[in-house]
């Protein structure tokens, strides 16, 4: 707590003309020391008592928390006045964490206070991976005439941090065997829940699949087919390297960590219908082949532990920095070179280890064009390519919009290769771009269940963008 006095140079105006005034017996200047006077007289009627700890009872709310990187949380402190005097001059300053950034609304508020009246300060900052406590309100009260100031850093109740992990809206994954049903359909009959077709009836077919309805019409037995559907095997693959730590600005969240963030969502979806989920993340140096952190393509909650381990060392591994647009031409530095040569082996890689049958989807901020080389690896092998990228590059600067251009280029380059492109825009939820990435056309499943690599096809451009918590991936949000 801390008292602030004012007028005490009044008080020394006022001793100073008063002597002078009595020793050169002049009574102007004994008339102006009451100027001065008047002052200090309406200072000490207008004196400030601190504020008890009972006078003031203040709140904080953190919602959502916890909440994915890139998502709007509104955070709300509430201040009432608990006293029975009126505090005339009362401003508050929130403790928001240095790290995050303000995205709307702000946490200063200065007001007048009744006797319980209560005062909301409501603002939005941006979540980043991690957990962020926020420090005590600085509450500050004046009197009428501003003689005196108390400020005081009470603690408020309720929420004093913010945590943001990338799989904070994900949902528990339950254990399935290994004779379950997916969610890709097929062009070959079977078990499922779509009608495909009917056939003669066999004498071991299960009642449950006959067509009652074909009997009781021509009086024939006939055995209901149904469209089958089966298990997928997907590699997610998050590209770490060091040019996508950048963000769009302070207390935004990362390339990389958008990447992850989809990644993890994509991971939970999967999993939950009964698919095969492998990881790879590019970039980094791990214990894997070609220096790949690797982890095989199972299923089950232990697979999802391991891959959310996996995804952690992505977003740690450097400092972020601001977005830099690289002009065509220019070259790379040798450190830039060496991560680029060591990226183009890693895709390869990635060929020898993709079990049959597999998908890879690439998440990426496609800010160079490192990633359409393995796009275009995967391709050639014949590997289902989906490729979901965060928007984070600005467009509110001429080198912004420029640095746009190229990276939507970059998307219809991927799409020219044969990959099923998904731009994760501003305004479009998380959850649908993940459903059209990953909701395999009837072609596409068909070969998948038959064995043959497809090429996948369709833009998520055409389809729909892709999602951030607050609509805005650069700044935050998914649903």
């Amino acid at each position: 707590m801390r008292r602030q006095r004012r007028w005490r140079g009044a008080i020394a105006a006022t001793i100073v003309l008063v002597i002078a005034g009595l020793a050169d017996g002049n009574g102007v200047l004994l008339l102006g020391g009451v100027v001065p006077l008047a002052y200090v007289a309406a200072g000490a009627l207008s004196r400030v008592r601190p504020p008890d700890e009972d006078d003031l009872a203040l709140s904080r709310s953190v919602t959502p928390t916890p909440a994915p990187p890139g998502r709007p949380v509104t955070v709300t402190l509430t201040v009432t006045n608990e006293s029975d005097r009126t505090l005339p001059d009362l401003r508050i300053v929130d403790g928001v964490p240095r790290d995050l950034a303000v995205l709307q609304g702000s946490p200063r508020a200065g007001t007048t206070l009744e006797p319980g009246e209560t005062i909301e300060i409501e603002y939005v900052v941006v979540a980043r991976r991690g957990e962020y406590a926020f420090e005590p309100p600085h509450v500050r009260v004046r009197g009428l005439g501003a003689s005196a100031v108390t400020t005081t850093a009470p603690e408020p109740a309720g929420d004093n941090s913010l945590v943001c992990r990338l799989d904070a809206d994900a949902p528990p994954i339950e254990e399935t065997g290994r004779t379950r049903i997916g969610q890709l359909t097929t062009d070959r009959p079977g078990e499922g829940i779509a009608f495909h077709s009917s056939r003669e009836h066999q004498p071991d077919d299960p009642a449950s699949r006959i067509n009652w309805r074909q009997y009781a019409k021509r009086g024939e037995l006939a055995t209901v087919n149904y469209e089958q559907q089966v298990a997928a095997t997907v590699i997610l693959v998050v590209d770490a390297r060091s040019p996508n730590h950048v963000v769009a600005g302070r207390g935004r969240p990362t390339g990389v960590e958008l990447a992850v963030y989809a990644a993890t969502r994509a991971l939970s979806d999967l999993l939950a219908h009964g698919h095969d989920v492998g990881v790879a993340i590019v970039g980094l140096e791990g214990d894997g082949p070609a220096g790949l952190v690797w982890l095989e393509p199972r299923s089950g909650p232990e697979q999802r532990s391991r891959a959310l381990e996996s995804f952690r060392l992505a977003t740690d591994a450097t400092t972020p920095s601001e977005i830099r647009d690289r002009n065509p031409g220019e070259s790379m530095t040798g450190s830039e070179r060496y991560e680029a040569d060591r990226a183009a082996e890693q895709h390869r890689k990635l060929i020898d280890l993709a079990p049959a049958n597999a998908q890879v989807a690439l998440f990426s901020p496609l800010l160079d064009d490192v990633p359409i080389g393995g796009v275009e690896t995967w391709r050639g092998a014949g590997l289902p390519t989906v490729v979901l990228s965060p928007d984070i590059v600005p467009e509110n600067t001429a080198s912004g919009q420029h640095a746009q251009i190229r990276r939507r280029t970059r998307l219809a380059r991927c799409q020219a290769a044969g990959a099923r492109t998904f731009d994760w825009r501003r305004g479009t939820p998380l959850p649908l771009i993940i459903e059209q990435a990953f909701a395999a056309d009837a072609k596409l499943a068909g070969r998948l269940g038959a064995g043959a690599g497809g090429s996948g096809g369709g833009s998520g451009r055409d389809s729909g963008p892709t999602t951030g918590p607050v609509g805005d991936p650069s700044a935050g949000g998914d649903d």
